[in-house]
């Protein structure tokens, strides 16, 4: 059986090879980045806050802050695994880009060279 943590997964949008922990990480932003999700939390949050009786806790709103703190964070290292993958993958692309710009320029600095010496030996034919 394979191993999943080492099997490759495409982005769908970008067509970006992700790796396992890259995709369960855009996976769950897809899930935590919608309107569902908001309003979920935000009715459960008004909630907790408005009728802790109901959640038989006289510390719920401490409690909800501590939920939330958790959330907030866990929310961001999922984030950051996705970002931090893409920006590794987009400085790839970027070394490359600057690679080719500067066999480009190389190439342009010979054809002008090229250039140059073929107009200094037409000269020094006009002159017989």
């Amino acid at each position: 059986m394979r191993n999943p943590l080492k099997r490759k997964f495409i982005h769908p949008d970008t067509g970006d090879v992700l790796n396992f922990s890259e995709q369960i990480s855009w996976k769950i932003q897809g899930i935590i980045r919608n309107w569902y999700f908001i309003s979920i939390w935000t009715v459960g949050s008004a909630l907790w806050w408005q009728f802790p009786s109901w959640f038989h806790d006289t510390h719920s709103f401490t409690k909800w802050q501590l939920v939330a703190s958790w959330l907030a964070v866990t929310i961001e290292l999922i984030i950051g695994i996705g970002l931090l993958g893409q920006t590794k993958r987009d400085a790839l692309i970027l070394r490359e880009l600057r690679k080719l710009t500067r066999q480009e320029a190389d190439n342009i600095e010979i054809l002008t060279d090229m250039i140059e010496d073929l107009q200094e030996s037409e000269g020094s034919h006009d002159d017989l």
